[in-house]
């Protein structure tokens, strides 16, 4: 809207109107009396007016008004003075003067004006449309400008805001202080960072730029600052550090070791595991740290890594005598290219590669030159590895054997039954060892046992086969000698039974014709042979009835007939049969056997100790003492017969209970042992779930002992 227009058209119009026509009526009013000079400076007032509103226009206005001034001049004085027309139209020229200098400054102006009303709408649409939030605050913090932007972040609209301290949008309020203070310090602040709080009154990051603002004299009147919310920034960085130090800290918590270099071999970061080995050499050039040369070396991969190569290699650190395995690979810092290279210590791993070529290589030679037949089994059955062993056991080549079936070599009748085998091993069911019949080239059948076990890792297993073809012709032969030896065995205990038994039959008579022979009147001589007789009887009756005994136990016809057991009664009637013969020898038997009840085989319980202390007997000279004690240790009984007699050797003790066996085999030995009664004892304690044993000495006697449960 042009300036005239701030009063209204209509308005000036009436005013200049009525000015001019008072202007006139005042000219012809003074006319009248003769005077043209002082009037005239009223004329002024309508040209100034028009001057200021319509600018050049003014001058039609001004001739209009000369025009008048002279006619009513030249109507009312008449003649004219020369002098009065002159000061006239002097003055009537001087009306178009001003008005055309008036209207001249004034059109400058208007045109000065509407430039500065358009530059400051072009600003104003440039603030609007920024979005950046542009803001001034004067120097006493207050605010006077708010744009969009500020609105759309801060939600504050600008009518809420301008007049208001602008310290209340910081969060802290001394920063708006603090930058008041660098701008007026600096005259600029650039991209400063900062926290403010919205209407809602929520935290917003903002990058602010601000310059001071002065008056046309220099002198500082505010200050305009653009800003941008740059929250997401904030929150972008803050997950990239976070990024950066989770990536550190793998990095740093990693087994391997990790360092990063620069295009220009400068090291730019270290982790832990390699700082440990090399030590901080963070900013040092690579070739220096890890190679001790002034230039690059030749191996190194700086160049292609460069290029966006991944490089994988080995190198041997001769400084550390170890081996590594090198990953180098691009790596954009800050969009900067680095080489990233991983360090894995393999020194371990290529120690153990080179023990395992050694130890293929061993088990190679093993395998090639056992003399047992082996193959290697893959999982679908076929052989793919045969030593040389196997080729001659099946009489192919080893090439010939190589890719065929492992069925084609296992006779029909066992292929099932072996294939299946075979399945179960792998699946570690099946026991390590499986029988059967090999088929050989020329279609011979030959015994094996193989032996199959799976290979670690691998779906594979290996086999070793042993050829027992004429084991089990041996074993085949064995069998039937020992089913020989069972029948002659048998006959012979059958033969010993009716041999043991027929044996009794004579003795009967013997003993009972001796016994008729003692009421008959006989010479002392007589009565000696009958005596002998009898005794002779009693100890081949003795005799027949161990090996009856042992007959018994041989068949596996005994049975223990088990009851309740009073110990002491037991010895007790063993000791009053075998008195007669200690007495005798002038032998001396003391017994120390509590009370104590046993489940037990009564008839062989006593056997045990009748066949103890008679042989304590036999070997004990004359005047010498036998012991017989018994103790509870209360699952058990302990029993211990002593003896003072000749003792036994070291070297005969051992075998003291087996059968038949004697320690004197010479012509003076005592008469009436078989070397029967310890073994049967052995049998009996052993029938009862015991143990029996003997400590001797020779010359000072012995002591045997046996352990039986009280409850069978």
């Amino acid at each position: 809207m042009k300036y005239p227009e701030a009063i209204g058209m209509k308005k000036q119009i009436l005013i200049l109107s009525l000015a001019s026509l008072l202007c006139v009526i005042l000219a012809l009013y003074f006319a009248s009396r003769g005077t043209t000079i002082v009037y005239t400076h009223l004329f002024y007032i309508p040209i100034i007016l028009a001057g200021i509103w319509y600018k050049k226009k003014a001058v039609y206005l001004a001739l209009l008004l000369g025009a008048v001034y002279i006619f009513v001049t030249l109507f009312f004085i008449y003649p004219t003075p020369t002098e009065i027309l002159i000061a006239t139209l002097e003055r009537a020229v001087m009306f178009v003067v001003v008005a055309y200098a008036i209207g001249f400054v004034s059109d400058k102006w208007a045109k000065g004006e509407e430039n500065l009303k358009e530059t400051k709408e072009y600003l104003d649409n440039i603030i609007k449309s920024s979005a950046d939030a542009v803001v001034v605050v004067d120097t006493d913090g207050t605010v006077r400008s708010w744009n969009k932007a500020a609105e759309d972040y801060m939600g504050y609209t600008a009518d809420e805001v301008i007049g208001t301290a602008n310290k209340k949008f910081f969060a802290e309020p001394e920063e708006a202080e603090r930058i008041m203070e660098i701008v007026q310090r600096d005259g600029e602040l650039k991209n400063y960072r900062t926290i403010v709080l919205n209407k809602a009154n929520k935290p917003v990051h903002i990058s602010i730029s601000a310059a001071l603002l002065r008056d046309k004299n220099g002198v500082p009147i505010g200050t305009v600052r653009v800003s941008r919310d740059v929250t997401k920034e904030v929150e972008l960085e803050e997950k990239i550090k976070a990024e950066r130090d989770n990536l550190n800290l793998i990095l740093e918590s990693m087994a391997d070791g990790v360092y990063i270099v620069s295009k220009d071999y400068e090291v730019e970061f270290m982790n832990k595991v390699l700082i440990d080995v090399f030590g901080y050499h963070v900013g040092d050039v690579c070739h220096k740290v890890f190679h001790n040369r002034e230039d690059p070396c030749p191996q190194c991969k700086n160049t292609e890594v460069m290029k966006g190569e991944t490089v994988r290699w080995e190198w041997h650190s001769h400084r550390q005598n170890k081996t590594y395995d090198l990953v180098e690979t691009p790596l954009k810092n800050n969009g900067i290219i680095s080489k990233l290279t991983i360090f894995r210590d393999i020194s371990d791993r290529k120690r153990m590669e080179e023990e395992l070529r050694e130890a293929e290589e061993r088990y190679r030679i093993i395998f090639e030159h056992a003399l047992t037949a082996l193959c290697v089994l893959e999982e679908s059955g076929i052989i793919s590895l045969v030593n040389q062993e196997f080729a001659l056991l099946s009489d192919y080549s080893r090439e010939e054997i190589v890719g065929k079936k492992w069925g084609d070599f296992i006779a029909s009748e066992d292929r099932e039954r072996v294939l299946n085998y075979c399945a179960e091993r792998r699946a570690g069911g099946a026991p390590a060892s499986c029988l059967f019949r090999f088929v050989s080239s020329a279609g011979e059948i030959k015994q094996v046992n193989a032996w199959i076990e799976p290979i670690p890792g691998v779906n594979r297993c290996i086999a070793a086969l042993l050829d027992i073809t004429e084991l089990k012709r041996k074993e085949e032969e064995l069998r039937e000698t020992c089913e020989r030896l069972t029948e002659l065995d048998k006959m012979k205990r059958d033969f010993l039974n009716v041999a043991y038994h027929e044996m009794r039959s004579p003795l009967a008579p013997i003993v009972g014709y001796a016994s008729l022979l003692e009421s008959c009147e006989l010479p002392d001589k007589g009565r000696r042979y009958l005596a002998n007789i009898e005794q002779s009887a009693k100890e081949l009756d003795m005799m027949i009835n161990r090996m009856l005994q042992l007959a018994t136990i041989d068949g596996k016809k005994i049975v223990l007939v088990v009851e309740e057991v009073h110990l002491s009664e037991v010895v007790q009637e063993v000791v009053k049969g075998v008195e007669p013969a200690a007495k005798k020898k002038n032998l001396v038997i003391s017994m120390a056997v509590p009370e104590i009840e046993i489940q037990a085989d009564k008839e062989k319980t006593a056997a045990i100790f009748s066949n103890l202390i008679s042989n304590a007997i036999k070997y004990t000279e004359e005047g010498g003492k036998i012991g017989i004690s018994a103790e509870d240790t209360g699952e058990d009984i302990r029993v211990c017969i002593t003896d003072t007699g000749i003792g036994i050797s070291k070297e005969h003790l051992p075998k003291v209970f087996e059968r038949f066996y004697m320690v004197d085999t010479s012509l003076t030995r005592k008469p009436g042992s078989l070397g029967l009664g310890l073994s049967i004892v052995k049998e009996y304690v052993n029938l009862h779930g015991g143990k029996v044993w003997a400590t001797s000495e020779s010359g000072k006697g012995s002591k045997f002992f046996f352990i039986m449960p009280k409850r069978q």
